[in-house]
């Protein structure tokens, strides 16, 4: 399997305390890039999702944890 490079994230829109209109990301699987030129995608396990998704690359995580 190749390196999951991309986190697929679904967006979810909400209202702050001011109304304002905002949106949250959760991740819900990886994707990486096959030799075809398109992409395979992994959801994880036992979530039901439907929807817009989106893709981004992934972040690399410091030693803590943390992203950079």
């Amino acid at each position: 399997m190749a390196k999951k490079t991309y986190n697929v994230l679904k967006p979810r829109e909400y209202s702050d305390s001011n109304g304002e209109v905002k949106k949250h990301f959760i991740e819900v699987g990886a994707a990486w890039e096959i030799d075809s030129g398109g992409m395979s995608i992994e959801l994880h396990e036992g979530i039901a999702v439907s929807g817009r998704f989106v893709i981004l690359p992934r972040k690399e995580r410091s030693d803590n944890g943390t992203d950079q």
